[in-house]
This record gives C-alpha cells, structure tokens and sequence, in this order.
C-alpha cells in the first residue's frame, strides 16, 4: 500500500508545473560567482537588483546574529565585511524564504514553527561548525535552514497525503520520518531533495537534504549531513519551534565518526547555544518582517 502511495506522488511530483521558483536574483548570484574573478562591486549589482531582497539582506545583516561593531548601509560594504560566501548564502537563505513561505497552517503542520525549528537548526549548525572547525560554519548555516524543505512542498502539494502523516504522528507518537513511510512510503528527503535539484542548488546541499535521516558515511558530504543531524536533535531538545512532531530523535552512531567529536562536548556549549538562539529568533523576525 505505502509503496504504491510513494509511486504515485513521486509521479505526482514530477506533473508539478507550479513548483515553487528561486528569485531571478539567486539565480544571478550563483551565476557570477562561478567566475573566481568576479569583483565586489558585480555582486553587489546583482543583489541590488532585486531591492526587496536587498533590503532584507542589510536588515539580517544588522541583525545580533552577525555581530558587526557598526551599521551596513550598503551590499558593497556587506561584502566588505563579511565576504562573498556569507553573502551568497543569505541571498540562498532569503531566496529560499521568500519561495516557499505562504505563512499557512494545513493538515496540522503548522508553517510559523517550522520556520523558527528550521533556522535556528542552521543558527546551532552554524556555532557547532565554527566549535569543531572541521565543516564550514556557513555552509551549516544554509544547510540547517534548508534540510526539511520537503515538509513545506508534502504540506503545499500532497494535503491528504500530509494529513495521513501528521495523524499518524499523533495518534502513535511518531516521528514525521517514521510516519511519512508508514503512510505515505516516501519521505519529505526524498521530496525535498527533488525541489533543490530542480532548483540546481549545490550538491552538498541536496546530499544533506537526502541524506539528513540516514548519512551515508562513505560520502565526501557525510560530515556537513552529520552536523545537520546533530543540529536538528538540539533544537528539539531545547524544543523551539517544530519539525512536524515534538520527539527528540537519537543520533546515527556515523555522527559523532564523521564530525570527530563525543556528545560529552554539547554540554559545555548549552549557554553558548541558548544565545545563539535567541540571535535565531531575532534572524526569523527580520527575514519575515
């Protein structure tokens, strides 16, 4: 039954002619920045270019979560700052926003505090990667944000389908992974990482989208999907927002191997942590403002 299901929406999904689009501007952004001789004043054109999204950007940037000393009032200086990659990466982050959020509440999902479980999952990865030094930090960043996005696509496209899961989730206390297979036989990885191919986001950012439930540890990618697992679990534990359930999920022994790290070490970081988050909640207020 759940194979046929998992059959039908993975057909169902490819006849999807409104799938959700990436503004020009990501686009652009990733366009130029394959050039490695691409100067600072060309991205900042590009970012400009779209002046809603430019507003966003210097208001994020502004923000706590950045820590700067002083007011950016312009892309250039932002690049300046920061560098092209973070830039790069708030341009994914607003783009990916601004694409799929309709502020909805369907099937019991509730869009608002996905939104704050998802960010502040790349908020913690963001900390973690700059703690352990050995997977970028900003990479974290956009990979936490983004690892649940088949969430968004079952709850926008499949309502039954998501309504089955969220009943399974409660009336067996199960995890939306384990109850997306059982009701449905395919899971919001799956899903997802389809929208982010066919968005050609990076591959280390699809295999982390794939992969996020189940690391495949020969995979040059496993360390950065191990960080987002050990991510998601934290932001659980400290319960803000919501992935779909309220469980806090038990990590893959191939975490603690691909980061190099014990779970003896995320003790010390809790009131590090618990700042983080509130910078968290302060990057959500401004991406949504």
């Amino acid at each position: 039954m759940a194979t046929a299901k998992r059959d039908l929406i993975a057909d169902r999904l490819k006849e999807i002619h409104d799938l959700p689009t990436l503004p020009n501007v990501f686009l652009n952004i990733m366009r130029v920045m394959r050039n490695p001789k691409v100067s600072i004043k060309e991205i900042a054109l590009v970012v400009e270019s779209d002046p809603a999204i430019s507003m966003k950007i210097l208001r994020l940037i502004n923000s706590s979560f950045y820590g700067l000393s002083r007011t950016i009032d312009s892309v250039q200086q932002a690049i300046v700052l920061l560098g092209s990659n973070t830039l790069r990466n708030v341009v994914i982050s607003v783009s990916i926003f601004k694409a799929l959020d309709d502020h909805g509440k369907k099937a019991g999902f509730n869009r608002e505090a996905f939104w704050q479980h998802s960010i502040c999952c790349g908020v913690v990865a963001r900390y973690i990667g700059r703690q352990l030094g050995n997977v970028g930090d900003e990479e974290g960043f956009i990979a936490g944000i983004i690892h649940d996005i088949g969430k968004v696509v079952l709850d926008r496209y499949f309502q039954p389908e998501m309504q089955a899961v969220m009943t399974e989730i409660r009336a067996k206390n199960l995890s939306f992974y384990e109850a997306e297979r059982n009701a449905i036989g395919i899971s919001h990885m799956e899903i997802g990482a389809y929208l982010a191919e066919n968005w050609n986001l990076p591959e280390k950012l699809v295999t982390v989208i794939a992969q996020h439930h189940k690391i495949d540890p020969e995979s040059p990618h496993a360390p950065l999907t191990a960080l987002i697992q050990l991510s998601d679990m934290i932001v659980r534990k400290y319960k803000i927002g919501s992935g779909g359930d309220d469980l806090v999920p038990n990590l893959e022994p191939h975490v603690f191997t691909s980061l190099n790290f014990g779970l003896d070490r995320i003790d010390s970081w809790d009131e590090a942590l618990k700042e983080e988050l509130v910078k968290g909640q302060e990057l959500l207020e401004g991406i949504f403002r």
